[in-house]
C-alpha cells in the first residue's frame, strides 16, 4: 500500500483537575500541571436539573445534556482549568441565546458575555437555549494566540449537523425555535512561532515522486503549514522525535487540492512496512479515504471509504484510537471502522505529510497548494 517516512505533529492539550462547584456558584479551576490548559462545565437540563448530579463537571470535549430524548439545555457554566489559565491569566468567555429573550449579550463583543464560570441562561422559567458562542480571552481581553475553543451543539431536528465550532463562532441556530440538546466544548493548542526541535522535526528525504524540504513546513496565524509548491511534486512532512505508544491520535486539517497526492496522518516505526497505522486521504474535492496497518513487516488490514464531504474545502478531524487489542478510526467524530487483527505493538513516530506516489499519475499541482493544520491531539 502506501509507505512514507517522516511526518508531523504534536499538541498535548492538559489535562484538567478536580473541581467542586456549588450551582450555580462559578466555577473554579485547579491546576493539574503548569502547561494544561482544560475546560470545565455544567448545565441546567429540563427535567434533570443540574448535571452533572453532586457538584459534579463535565472536562474537555464530554457531553452535556441528552440525545435522543427531546430535553433542553436551559443553562450552563464554564470555566478553565489548568495552570495556564491562572498564569496567563486567561478567561473563557460564552453568550446564549434564549427562547423569547434572544441573545444575553451583544455576539460581536467578547467583553460584554459571561466568563469564568458565571452562569448563563435561565432556571425555573422553562425556557430553551437556542445558540451559544464562545471565546478565549488574554488580560486585556483579547483573543488569546495559543489555544482554541472548540465546541459542537446537538440540535433539535438537526442533530450534530453543524460539527465542531471555534473562537466566537454561532452554534446553534437564531429565529427557528430549536432547542439546544447537548454540548461538547475542549480547549485545543494552535501552532506558534517555529516548530520546537525538542518534539518534532520537518523531514528531508524522498518518497515516491516527492522531495520532503523542511522550508515546505512552515507556522503561521497559528496553523502548520505545508506547501506544495507550484508546479512542482515538492512537500513537506513532519515526525515526531519520541515514539509513541498506544492512545488516541487526532489532528484537524484541511487539505491541498493536488490530484495524483495523497494526505497521510499515520504513525510509523522503520524500516518500511514494519509497523505502522495509517489514515490517507486522496487531495481532491471527491477525496476517498484509507486505513492501513502493517505488523511485523507485512500489510494486516486495508479498507478504502468514500468522504461524503470535500476536504480541500474546509478543516475536518481525523483521529486513530490506538488499544492492544483493536484500533479505531473516526472522521468528524464518526465512527468508520475497527481493525482487531494484525495489531502492531511496538512505539511508533506521529507524522503526518502530503505527497505524490508512484502509483498515481504524474501531475504536479499547477497552483501551490497548503496542507493546513490546526491542532494535533495526543
Amino acid at each position: 500500500m502506501v509507505r512514507r517516512c517522516a511526518m508531523k505533529i504534536l499538541s498535548v492539550v492538559g489535562l484538567l483537575g478536580v473541581l467542586l462547584l456549588v450551582w450555580p456558584v462559578p466555577l473554579h479551576a485547579q491546576a493539574t500541571t503548569a502547561t494544561s490548559l482544560g475546560v470545565a462545565y455544567r448545565g441546567h437540563i429540563q427535567d434533570y436539573g443540574n448535571l452533572p448530579a453532586d457538584n459534579g463537571v463535565i472536562t474537555d470535549g464530554g457531553l452535556l445534556g441528552t440525545t435522543g430524548q427531546g430535553k433542553r439545555i436551559e443553562g450552563l457554566t464554564v470555566a478553565l482549568t489548568g495552570a495556564a489559565a491562572a498564569t496567563a491569566d486567561y478567561s473563557i468567555r460564552y453568550n446564549v441565546h434564549i427562547e423569547n429573550e434572544g441573545w444575553q449579550a451583544t455576539t460581536d463583543d467578547p467583553l460584554s458575555w459571561k466568563k469564568d464560570g458565571d452562569f448563563a441562561g435561565s432556571q425555573g422559567k422553562s425556557q430553551r437555549l437556542e445558540a451559544i458562542q464562545l471565546q478565549l480571552t488574554d488580560a486585556a481581553g483579547q483573543p488569546v494566540a495559543d489555544y482554541a475553543v472548540e465546541y459542537r451543539v446537538h440540535i433539535q431536528d438537526d442533530g450534530w449537523s453543524q460539527g465542531w465550532q471555534k473562537d466566537g463562532a454561532i452554534a446553534g441556530t437564531a429565529g427557528e425555535s430549536k432547542r439546544l440538546e447537548a454540548i461538547q466544548i475542549r480547549i485545543v493548542p494552535k501552532f506558534t512561532g517555529n516548530l520546537d526541535p525538542a518534539i518534532f522535526k520537518a523531514s528531508n528525504h524522498h518518497l515516491g515522486q516527492t522531495q520532503f524540504k523542511p522550508e515546505n513546513v512552515t507556522v503561521n496565524d497559528g496553523q502548520l503549514a505545508i506547501t506544495i509548491p507550484a508546479g512542482t511534486m515538492a512537500s513537506g512532512e513532519i515526525s515526531t522525535i519520541d515514539q509513541k505508544s498506544y492512545g488516541s491520535y487526532e489532528i484537524s486539517m484541511k487539505l491541498p487540492n493536488a490530484p495524483s497526492s495523497i494526505t497521510g496522518f499515520f504513525l510509523y516505526a522503520p524500516p518500511d512496512y514494519a509497523q505502522e497505522i495509517d489514515i490517507e486521504i486522496y487531495n481532491q474535492p471527491d477525496g476517498k479515504i484509507m486505513f492501513t496497518s502493517y505488523a511485523n513487516g507485512a500489510q494486516t488490514q486495508s479498507l478504502t471509504k468514500d468522504l461524503d464531504f470535500d476536504p480541500t474545502a474546509d478543516f475536518h478531524h481525523y483521529r486513530i484510537d490506538y488499544k492492544p487489542d483493536f484500533i479505531d478510526f473516526y472522521v468528524d467524530d464518526l465512527h468508520l471502522t475497527r481493525f482487531s487483527e494484525g495489531i502492531p505493538h511496538k512505539p511508533m513516530y506521529l507524522m503526518v505529510n502530503a505527497w505524490f506516489p508512484n502509483w498515481l499519475a504524474k501531475r504536479p499541482a499547477p497552483q501551490t497548494q497548503l496542507l493546513l493544520i490546526d491542532w494535533i491531539r495526543h
